[in-house]
């Protein structure tokens, strides 16, 4: 895949700052999102805050909307909390989960309900059709059926109140798809919440980059569930780890891959979860060169599954 350099597609690319990053909050995401808009890119997946149970407070989800704004893009996504990452909003080394929508504990579910609400509440400011998150999945729960029902009354639940918050602000919950869990569980997993939720609601977030760890070279979730794909995680990787490389840096098959998107209905552009540098990941370039090098690469894979599109409606309308 090339792109034509005579046109230049929508592209979105991932905010993913860290406390390892300096200034990470505030001037540190600027010069940043300055880099992505100076290499091309127009839309921006906020991944900031990603796993950690920080709340955002009012004057901190107008300082993002208006950064954001003032750099010339466009919020196309934001990764939500489920309140557990290794490392904590302050650069912790411990685990934090007591906010968490999927516990036993009714506190604690309420909690992470909480925590949820609160992403709803920045993507509606900043724009974002949408909040991506993880849905724990423990394969001993799930080969149990008392477990397993358990797990689902508990996420039906926490689902189930966050209907009215969805509705009213136009922000739907996307769900990822991860890598802890067998794929045949995954599937069942996603099978289920599509089942018993709506998708003005809910939908599938597919990450290209976990698919390809849990069952390589397969695209099984995309050819059950690519009716319900409202958004991605796109990323590269070698069939080993979770690298989040760009196109043609791992193994996946990018061709097949726009094709089975390009017969979805979520809508461009899609998003790309490659980071510059996180947590030993990324390249070992400068940012600006990353941003540089990486909106070529995926201003063709838009090309790509624009051109499939356009291609089906031409038919479409000969036959």
């Amino acid at each position: 895949m090339s792109a034509d350099p005579t046109t230049t597609p929508p592209t979105s690319i991932t905010a993913w700052h860290w406390p390892t990053h300096e200034r990470w909050y505030d001037e540190g995401i600027r010069r940043s999102l300055l880099r992505m808009k100076a290499a091309g890119f127009t839309h921006v997946n906020w991944n900031c805050d990603a796993g950690y149970s920080y709340i955002y407070g009012p004057s901190e989800m107008e300082f993002i909307a208006e950064v954001i704004e003032t750099e010339g893009l466009q919020a196309w996504a934001i990764h939500g909390s489920n309140g557990k990452n290794p490392t904590t909003e302050v650069g912790g080394g411990h685990l934090e989960t007591r906010k968490d929508f999927l516990s036993s504990n009714e506190w604690q579910r309420q909690a992470g309900v909480e925590l949820i609400r609160n992403r709803i509440q920045l993507a509606e400011r900043i724009g974002s059709p949408c909040v991506v998150m993880h849905f724990d999945i423990d394969p001993d729960v799930m080969a149990d059926k008392d477990s397993k029902d358990a797990y689902f009354a508990v996420l039906h639940k926490s689902l189930n109140e966050l209907r009215d918050d969805c509705e009213r602000t136009d922000v739907r919950i996307a769900v990822e798809n991860l890598t802890n869990a067998p794929i045949d569980q995954t599937l069942e997993q996603l099978g289920r919440i599509f089942e018993h939720h709506t998708s003005d609601v809910v939908g599938l977030c597919y990450d290209s980059g976990h698919a390809e760890l849990a069952e390589k070279g397969k695209f099984r979730i995309l050819e059950q569930y690519s009716d319900r794909l409202i958004t991605t995680h796109l990323n590269d990787n070698r069939s080993v780890r979770d690298d989040h490389l760009l196109p043609g840096d791992g193994n996946i098959d990018w061709e097949h891959l726009a094709g089975l998107i390009a017969n979805s209905p979520c809508p461009a552009p899609f998003v790309w979860e490659t980071p510059y540098l996180h947590h030993g990941m990324g390249y070992n370039i400068g940012e600006a060169a990353f941003f540089l090098r990486a909106h070529p690469l995926i201003a063709a894979f838009e090309e790509t599954v624009s051109h499939i599109r356009s291609s089906a409606l031409s038919e479409a309308g000969s036959s």
